[in-house]
């Protein structure tokens, strides 16, 4: 065989088996492509999951291991002779060593450590719980900590050490494309809800509810007198709304996540929005603000990454 043949056929082999990167792709949809592999070698069980439920008020009750991307993040809490965790913020594990989640709960509560793999607080988990130092905190760069306006609400943790993936802990893949995004209509929002006090928290179970996108002019309007949002609400945020009551997961940990289900069979995830601040509770069909992930992929990739797109 010709050796220029041969080599064409190596190489297209090689591709098609995802031994070599492909390019074309931007750095988080080239990450995407790999967890894709990796996930399909931890073979979570998927059964059951899905982008369609019915919601209820307060929510559904995530089933263990049904977002593996979950984390939360909190605090040394100090008592007596007693040492144990507060965990008050959400996020979503990005990557072996990242965290990615809104800056607001991030700088208000100190986190310094983050927990992964567990759902449910208010009994024993099927699943052993993770939990890890944090090395660094990333505020993104416009992020105005010191004012009460929630503009580019967006940052990165970096662990101490890297997480061991497993079929109940592994990375969200980033949502990348911007013109397919309006073509969602429903999307899944994560959250603890608040219940009995557990050690030392009171957000105990983690809850799925469905979302609607609104126009951002929608929640323009219904914030115009926040604090939060002088401006209105901008492009890199969504607005969205929920169908029914969810008091309880809004009276819980902030930095909620809004996701999609991109393939049921393998249990890959992509990752739309972090929870904006600014929501109230007891509320019927409230709206909400999201920090729109794909706005932020350059910072993300740059930190993440060590690299830009290629």
């Amino acid at each position: 065989m010709d050796s220029q043949v041969c080599f064409a056929f190596v190489c297209l082999f090689a591709f098609l088996s995802g031994s070599l990167p492909v390019h074309g792709l931007r750095l988080a949809e080239q990450k995407c492509q790999e967890y894709k592999k990796i996930i399909a070698t931890l073979k979570p069980d998927t059964a059951g999951w899905s982008n369609d439920f019915v919601t209820v008020p307060n929510g559904v009750n995530a089933r263990d291991g049904e977002f593996p991307h979950q984390v939360r993040a909190g605090q040394w809490f100090y008592e007596d002779e007693d040492t144990s965790f507060i965990l008050r913020c959400g996020g979503a594990l990005i990557s072996e060593q990242y965290v990615l989640l809104p800056a607001h709960c991030l700088w208000t509560l100190g986190d310094d450590y983050v927990s992964l793999g567990r759902h449910d607080y208010t009994r024993n988990s099927s699943h052993a719980e993770v939990t890890i130092e944090r090395n660094e905190t990333i505020l993104y760069p416009n992020y105005d900590e010191f004012t009460k306006t929630q503009y580019d609400d967006i940052a990165l943790v970096r662990l101490a050490k890297p997480v061991t993936f497993t079929s109940y802990i592994y990375p969200i893949c980033l949502w990348t494309d911007v013109e397919k995004l309006s073509e969602l209509q429903k999307y899944i929002a994560t959250g603890f809800r608040k219940g009995q006090q557990v050690n030392d928290t009171q957000d105990t179970q983690l809850v799925k509810l469905q979302f609607k996108r609104l126009l951002n002019q929608d929640c323009t309007r219904e914030y115009a007198d926040s604090p939060y949002y002088p401006d209105g609400i901008p492009a890199n945020q969504l607005c969205v709304q929920s169908p029914v009551e969810w008091s309880d997961a809004c009276e819980g940990d902030a930095g909620g996540l809004l996701q999609t289900l991109e393939d049921d069979r393998t249990g890959l995830y992509r990752l739309i929005g972090v929870e904006g601040k600014g929501q109230e509770c007891d509320q019927a069909h409230r709206m909400y603000t999201y920090t729109r992930v794909e706005k932020y992929l350059d910072w993300i990739e740059n930190i993440v990454w060590g690299t830009s797109s290629s």
